[in-house]
């Protein structure tokens, strides 16, 4: 498969078949001409709409009732007159008008209604049905008349819970209990698979090197199977439609560990599709953009063409002012890989509900992304079947499931100097009754705290936290006891283990009959002879969190947990971090990325803060509208090789920086980039620390250091 493109627009067309003059405005030279403005060079069109209808002639399907031409070959002429690439669109989840046609083919609930009556909401089709026939009919009549196509893309795929006789029926045969949730869920997936295995076939039928892509609006971390469906990733996440601003970094951080190529998707709308006259400013799509390329991602943008087939102007001017930044960047952005010393590996009970919608399954990995994207630490996240090796820190948020082969695998991440950082069950058995990997010696499990919420006391070896009353916390926490041999005094510190946090409980859990305040109890005092009861502990390669901290951070927001994380971040790394930053906010970010063949680390550092500005769908529609700039932000990076310069780009403006080996301190000196040599002055192998200042950046800053 060729290389994605960086600038692509994905070009919804659901159109009612009420609307009159469908495709009767479309110009060929305005066609290209909006294409030309926004700096597009790969744009997907329509074949088939939520709709059911078809943008072109068709013996399979049904052609819009108001389109007198044959709007998609026209299109797609003019896009290949200027090199435009145009993969192909059909709904498949959703087909409205073969839902009126063939009701029957219509998704069953298990209340045995297939719609809200007086509701005007799309209807899901069953692909255990004569629809799949259907479909891959018009997939194979799409791809017959245009063999040299640039790919399919198949939207709204999920496994659906289907409680129509015949999948009833087919339930029934295969030895499965219908009226148990979890068999149904399994027929389900089966017939999924069943949709991916014909689909991709139909779509591959002329041509084996056709690009597929099956799009469910997120990717299943884990689901090996279901991803080798695809031969790329497009990552659909709208900040301002529901996903928000950190959700897409923290896809693309596990999509960029998968052999392929991906591209971040976000919308020109001001909340998200099928929002005609909606716009966002163009200072969002700028840092929208740039942080798709910050994070390893190529840029689609979505638009909804009006129903007569003409561009919108003021669209591909804002769509323009973004992708001339990107047009600008793109060579320091394509073959990338991720430079992280950090990895959050996400269990496969989180890995179920990696979605747009915030469900509790997600909150953990959540909260473990957000707490590291505002320390401005370049992480990875890996699904249960990854490799450890090449991370010194990987982090097991609460979900984790420490099976016995998890249990392997983190003894022998540990044996190779590796380092863990956990919260809640992550380290616990399967039961949930004792620890499966101790964090300290001597440490025992009593069970689950019957208070929530309870209190968090920094300790001497947490100056960082700059609270020393006790702090609230929600969730529950385990009952962390250590024995002799680790031993927790009053004071907060030993020399076998180390407390970076100590716990006190409320005077009593909130009821109805007996409350105090308006919200929760508060901690009651400890004994004078009381010893701390350990919230958190850490060991020189294990800290260990008793409460659920991720989750509590995701929900709450509170700083100074990210402070305590922080704290036993630093203890794991032996108090520097991989990235130190001065003068970026925690709203900032930064990563790095490595262009191998290229010879070069590519740091990137983004900036734009965001407002909640109204809501959509009862969410928060966060939004960027003014860009900040910021000066004088100095960072100090490890890195496995010297470089030999360093520069800001595109502008290849040179900087100032110091460079010294990890190993040999002495090897380190200053200089220039462009003129003499750093460290070794080769660019050899071998840890290294590089320290300069960026001067000043808006929104986005690249920083090459060459090697």
């Amino acid at each position: 498969m060729k290389p994605l493109r960086f600038r692509q627009v994905h070009l919804d067309f659901h159109t009612s078949g009420a609307i009159p003059g469908i495709g009767a405005s479309f110009d060929k030279l305005r066609f290209q001409e909006a294409l030309k403005r926004g700096r597009v060079n790969s744009i997907t069109l329509f074949s088939k709409c939520h709709h059911g209808y078809s943008y072109h002639p068709t013996r399979v399907g049904a052609r819009h009732p108001h389109l007198q031409t044959d709007l998609l070959a026209r299109q797609i002429e003019a896009c290949r007159e200027i090199d435009v690439r145009c993969p192909i669109y059909l709904s498949a989840g959703l087909d409205e008008y073969a839902a009126h046609q063939h009701p029957e083919w219509i998704v069953k609930r298990r209340d045995g209604t297939t719609a809200v009556p007086f509701k005007s909401s799309w209807r899901m089709l069953r692909f255990n049905s004569p629809y799949l026939d259907y479909l891959c009919a018009q997939i194979e009549e799409v791809v017959q008349r245009w063999p040299d196509n640039d790919g399919i893309f198949l939207d709204i795929i999920s496994a659906q819970l289907d409680y129509s006789d015949d999948a009833l029926e087919e339930m029934r045969a295969a030895g499965l209990n219908s009226e148990d949730e979890a068999d149904a869920r399994q027929y389900a997936e089966s017939v999924l698979y069943r949709y991916f295995e014909r689909t991709t076939a139909a779509a591959k039928s002329v041509r084996a090197d056709t690009p597929v892509l099956h799009n469910s609006g997120d990717v299943s971390l884990g689901n090996h199977r279901a991803q080798d469906f695809n031969t790329h990733f497009e990552l659909e996440s709208l900040p301002t439609g529901g996903w928000g601003y950190d959700h897409f970094p923290l896809l693309a951080r596990h999509v960029i560990t998968r052999p392929k190529d991906f591209l971040g998707m976000t919308g020109k709308f001001h909340n998200t599709w099928g929002e005609f006259g909606g716009f966002k400013r163009a200072n969002a799509l700028r840092y929208e953009c740039a942080a798709m390329l910050a994070y390893g991602a190529k840029c689609s943008i979505g638009d909804q063409l009006h129903p007569s087939g003409e561009m919108n102007p003021d669209t591909y001017a804002l769509i323009g002012e973004a992708y001339a930044e990107v047009e600008a960047k793109e060579p320091w952005c394509g073959a990338v890989r991720p430079v992280a010393k950090i990895a959050i590996v996400s269990s496969r009970q989180n890995q179920a509900r990696w979605s747009a919608d915030h469900t509790s399954g997600l909150a953990a990995d959540e909260g473990a992304g957000r707490m590291l994207l505002e320390l401005h630490q370049p992480f990875v996240v890996l699904d249960e079947h990854a490799s450890w090796d090449g991370y010194e820190v990987v982090v097991l948020p609460e979900g984790f499931v420490m099976s016995a082969a998890k249990r392997e695998q983190a003894q022998a991440f540990l044996a190779r100097g590796g380092r863990i950082l956990a919260a809640g069950s992550a380290l616990l058995n399967e039961a949930r009754d004792a620890f499966a990997l101790p964090p300290v010696a001597g440490v025992s499990l009593r069970g689950r705290s019957p208070y929530d919420p309870d209190y968090l006391l920094a300790t001497a070896l947490t100056p960082r936290v700059p609270v020393k009353s006790p702090i609230v916390i929600h969730g529950g926490a385990y009952e962390v006891e250590l024995g002799e041999q680790a031993s927790a005094p009053a004071a907060g510190a030993v020399s076998a283990v180390a407390i970076l946090a100590a716990r006190r409980v409320p005077y009593f859990n909130r009821t109805w009959e007996r409350f105090c305040s308006h919200q929760h109890t508060p901690d009651a005092p400890a004994q004078a002879a009381q010893p701390l009861s350990p919230a958190a502990v850490a060991s020189e390669q294990i800290a260990y969190f008793a409460h659920d901290l991720f989750t509590a951070y995701r929900r709450q927001g509170q700083p100074l947990y990210r402070d305590f994380f922080e704290a036993a971040l630093r203890h794991l790394f032996g108090g520097t971090l991989p990235v130190e930053t001065a003068a970026l906010p925690t709203s900032g970010r930064v990563n790095v990325l490595e262009q191998a063949a290229e010879r070069r680390y590519v740091a990137h550092l983004l900036y734009a803060p965001t407002n909640v500005r109204g809501t959509f769908n009862g969410k928060p529609i966060e939004i960027i509208e003014d860009l900040v700039p910021l000066r004088g932000v100095e960072l100090t990076l490890r890195l496995p090789r010297l470089p030999k310069t360093v520069r800001l780009v595109p502008s290849r403006t040179s900087l100032e920086f110091a460079a010294q080996a990890a190993k040999t301190p002495a090897a380190g000196n200053s200089g220039r980039a462009g003129g003499g040599e750093a460290g070794t002055g080769d660019g050899a192998g071998g840890e290294c620390t590089v320290r300069f200042t960026v001067p000043e950046f808006t929104a986005h800053q690249m920083v090459e250091l060459a090697y």
